[in-house]
């Protein structure tokens, strides 16, 4: 009887070691999907029994709204939807013709508006802002941090003044007014600071990859101030919402980079009322559409 060949003997043990590691990929595949499975069903529950039972709004009546970025488009919504529950208003803005319009506006629904002409990037600007509003109007309330830009560029074709521009703009406007403005808040032991990101913050958007990285910035800067003041005993005194929308019919460019946008760009109008909802619930993160964030969380 001919004894197998050294060969084939080395053939089947790699033969048999290959079926074994795909054996084993597709149990470690099946315990993976259990596992996202096992994680998802008590999130899409919670996300479920909230849209059922929404939680108990709070009455901002009287209160002082600063919102940045808040004289044309989303800023400007949310402003007016604010007013509508009683809020005095200070629009923020580079663009003060825009912003006085919008006052002006404000002003008919029958609350006090103020408007400033601030570049939110500098810090020197906005710790002026805050002192002229502390001793103008008061303190602030609610922090809308709404200014920001967007280019739809590749990183290779981004030039450097335009990524400078853009970072000081989305992320460090946020910090430097967050900075000014939380110390006020500590002082007196309540607030709500608010920060109005993108989807593009919580999946990454390659076509604007700046514009992304400025966004998972803000998503990353809210969470951790949201810890700090867990930390420092003012969870339930200071309250933080991440806004994170899909895209918004706001600008011409917008519309016309996303000309088949694989879901409906979303209007101001609705953004901006559910941000104020949100606002209202001290929500932490506001997903628009709102199911838009269960895969970031199931995935965490």
């Amino acid at each position: 009887m001919d004894l197998p060949k050294e060969s084939d003997l080395s053939t089947q043990q790699s033969e048999s070691s290959s079926l074994v590691q795909i054996v084993t990929q597709i149990f470690v595949v099946i315990l993976d999907f259990l596992r996202v499975l096992f994680f998802s069903v008590p999130i899409l529950f919670k996300a479920f029994l909230n849209l059922l039972i929404p939680r108990k709004s709070k009455n901002v009546s009287g209160q002082l709204a600063l919102i940045t970025g808040g004289a044309n488009g989303l800023g400007r919504e949310i402003a007016l939807q604010l007013a509508k529950r009683g809020c005095n208003i200070v629009i923020v803005d580079i663009d003060l013709k825009s912003a006085e319009n919008t006052c002006a506006d404000l002003r008919e629904k029958g609350v006090k508006a103020y408007c400033y002409r601030v570049d939110v990037s500098s810090f020197e600007q906005v710790k002026s802002l805050a002192t002229i509003v502390y001793q103008d109007i008061g303190p602030v309330d609610i922090l809308v941090n709404n200014a920001g830009l967007i280019h739809f560029t590749f990183l290779q074709d981004s030039s450097e003044q335009d990524v400078n521009r853009l970072i000081d703009v989305n992320v460090k406007s946020y910090i430097w007014t967050t900075k000014v403005f939380l110390e006020k808040m500590m002082d007196r032991k309540r607030g709500h600071i608010v920060a109005i990101s993108s989807m593009s913050g919580m999946y990454a958007f390659p076509w604007a990859v700046v514009y992304s990285t400025s966004k998972y910035a803000v998503n990353g800067f809210m969470a951790a101030v949201t810890e700090q003041l867990r930390l420092q005993g003012f969870s339930d005194k200071i309250q933080t919402t991440c806004v994170c929308p899909y895209y918004i019919a706001t600008r011409k460019d917008i519309v016309e980079f996303l000309k088949k946008p694989r879901f409906k760009l979303l209007t101001t109008e609705h953004t901006a009322r559910v941000i104020a909802k949100g606002i209202l619930r001290n929500e932490v993160t506001i997903a628009i559409p709102p199911f838009f964030d269960l895969g970031v969380k199931i995935m965490q």
